[in-house]
């Protein structure tokens, strides 16, 4: 019987961090990795919100996601916290996910931009432990203080999940999930990025739709998304970067499997039109996504990251990606239409 694993509760709404209000326990741990989390004041206002309600409450502060979680892993199972709090970037989220698979424990996620990045740890790959929070808090007022190219970044990452949620999804709810994720995704990502309010607030929701969406899909390690970001990962580049920058030729190369379900999204977010046959609305789609990618600056291939080439040819051959993707990922596609 098909299983959904959604969160237990989701406050949404602007300034929402504000009133978060912890379940009671004796000792909880605060993760954050993220700098502007802090120097904004939200870190100050959730240590002081959770140690009215908890009794042993440590926070733990580093941008350097693996020493975070040595370091968290360290408090937490020292103390034998009751909560884990993550919040700031979708490392940090990663990371407190882990720590809850790990320790069994009830965990909440504050992201402020995407609530998954993918992320391996030398103690777990994103496959094993990935699983939904107990609570997700979805405050805008967060979500508004992010930098535009983290916004870029993590809203591509996010239309890429969808996309692989379509392939690999076993029931027509989480596919409903991942189409309405990519269509607020399209039509918002732009708009929130030079900073328009109200599409950065319905980005996030849309963001978190889709993530949720890619947490429920079954047989994740063999997705091609999953395949080709860790093989990119494994020369120091973050897995989210990575499915920002491919999932045009995700769509391609997966377009006989989910040709439905990207027909259904370029009709809802306007990209194409009912009397258009879906192989040119299709097209129309995959061309407006690297259409998103120029506007935002986002790199068209991996190499654009800096990699060296032949780096990346001698590693290519113990990949079980096929070549011809892995190179299309890395040098990029220059197919482009005539609209």
């Amino acid at each position: 019987m098909p299983e959904i694993y959604l969160p237990g509760k989701i406050i949404f709404g602007k300034d929402n961090i504000n009133k978060f209000r912890p379940e009671s326990c004796e000792s909880a741990i605060i993760i954050c990795d993220n700098d502007i989390f802090c120097d904004r004041g939200f870190l100050n206002s959730l240590q002081q919100q959770s140690t009215m309600i908890i009794s042993h409450v440590r926070t733990v502060v580093n941008s350097n996601i693996h020493e975070l979680y040595l370091q968290a892993s360290e408090k937490f199972f020292e103390c034998d916290a009751e909560l884990i709090i993550a919040a700031g970037g979708s490392a940090a989220i990663d990371c407190g996910m882990l720590l809850s698979h790990e320790g069994k424990t009830r965990f909440t996620a504050i992201p402020c931009c995407s609530a998954s990045s993918m992320t391996d740890f030398e103690r777990g790959c994103y496959e094993a432990y990935r699983h939904s929070p107990d609570t997700v808090i979805l405050d805008s007022s967060l979500f508004g203080c992010m930098p535009s190219g983290m916004v870029a970044f993590d809203g591509l990452a996010c239309l890429a999940y969808a996309v692989d949620a379509l392939k690999n999804a076993d029931n027509v709810i989480i596919r409903d999930f991942a189409v309405s994720g990519a269509v607020e995704i399209l039509k918002n990502i732009i708009p929130a990025c030079r900073g328009n309010i109200d599409a950065l607030e319905r980005l996030m929701y849309a963001m978190y739709f889709s993530v949720a969406a890619h947490r429920n899909i079954t047989d994740l390690e063999s997705s091609l998304l999953s395949k080709t970001s860790r093989f990119f990962a494994d020369f120091g580049y973050p897995r989210a970067s990575v499915c920002a920058l491919i999932v045009p030729g995700i769509m391609e190369d997966e377009l006989p499997f989910i040709k439905s379900g990207l027909y259904e999204i370029a009709l809802k977010a306007g990209i194409a039109h009912a009397d258009d046959y879906p192989d040119f609305a299709t097209d129309k789609l995959i061309e407006h996504v690297r259409k998103i990618q120029a506007a935002l600056n986002v790199p068209r291939a991996v190499s654009g990251f800096g990699l060296n080439e032949n780096e990346y040819r001698n590693k290519k051959s113990s990949s079980t990606v096929p070549d011809d993707f892995l190179d299309l990922c890395y040098y990029g596609g220059f197919k482009f239409m005539k609209l």
